[in-house]
């Protein structure tokens, strides 16, 4: 996706593509499935729940990622975004759930909140080198929003998360749960492409950048049902810590492949960000717990 950015893909195309692979797949499971006579979709009441969250996903949740990346990078966002999204998902859980919440998981929830902070503050540097090899004057405000982006992104996953885990430990299957959250990227994303670009722009798209788009796709679909599964079976910040194992993959690709600028400031928010993720608890030794309201 960052790459796609930098071949100057309409962020929205890019999304709706991505999030079509999904659909389509898992789709063709769920119609074979009812074919067999073993329903798969939820109650009416799970249906609604998940596509409100699908539609608050795509199009503040992707959108905005996507948008962050091509503004301050790979390496800055996709810490920005994990950070936000454990320490969203650790406050959810925590109120919505009922999940334990222990000490030792609330000094890593401040780790990486003062990340954020170090990532935001080294954002400009990224956002300036970006914006010379895009040939376009810099703008701080713009690197400011493209934080702000990536931070929005991981409160709204985190908030995922926690729906997810509430739908997939009642009466929701995994392939049932991803293919409504994707399906809205489909509704929603659709019309918003047809309007900003027109037909034959879409139709328009460098085979390369299509390729780049299903792949993504593909990638997404695995990861996305991994982590359905992984909330079947553990806590929501856990799986979130878990997951945000990437952060330091990001920040190396960021360097290495995009030639993103290794500041010490980006540096420093990483790896707060990667100890923060190392020092969360996993749920059995979460001793110190905090009893449910």
């Amino acid at each position: 996706m960052r790459q796609l950015t930098a071949m100057h893909s309409d962020p929205v195309w890019a999304v709706f593509n991505r999030e079509l692979v999904t659909p389509v797949v898992i789709g063709a499971w769920l119609v074979l499935q009812a074919a067999r006579g073993r329903p798969s979709l939820p109650s009416l009441g799970e249906i609604v729940m998940l596509a409100a969250v699908g539609i608050l996903i795509q199009l503040a949740g992707n959108v905005c990622v996507q948008w962050s990346l091509g503004v301050v990078g790979l390496a800055v966002t996709i810490p920005a975004m994990f950070g936000a999204m454990i320490t969203g998902g650790a406050l959810i859980g925590r109120f919505w759930l009922g999940e334990r919440v222990s000490g030792r998981s609330i000094t890593a929830v401040a780790m990486l909140l003062a990340s954020l902070a170090l990532l935001g503050v080294g954002a400009e540097t990224a956002g300036r080198a970006i914006a010379q090899a895009d040939a376009r004057p810099p703008n701080t405000l713009i690197m400011v929003l493209g934080v702000a982006a990536a931070g929005l992104g991981g409160a709204v996953y985190a908030l995922l998360s926690a729906v997810l885990r509430r739908a997939v430990t009642r009466s929701t299957t995994p392939p049932a749960a991803a293919f409504l959250v994707t399906l809205m990227g489909i509704v929603c994303l659709g019309p918003i492409c047809y309007y900003r670009l027109g037909l034959p722009k879409m139709l328009e798209t460098p085979p390369e950048q299509f390729g780049l788009m299903i792949a993504a796709g593909v990638f997404n679909l695995i990861a996305f049902m991994a982590l359905i599964n992984g909330l079947q079976r553990t806590t929501v910040v856990h799986a979130n810590a878990v997951n945000a194992s990437q952060v330091a993959m990001a920040a190396v690709a960021g360097v290495l492949l995009f030639a993103e600028p290794p500041t010490a400031w980006v540096l420093s928010g990483v790896c707060l960000t990667v100890f923060g993720i190392v020092w969360i608890d996993r749920p059995k030794d979460a001793v110190e717990e905090i009893p449910p309201p």
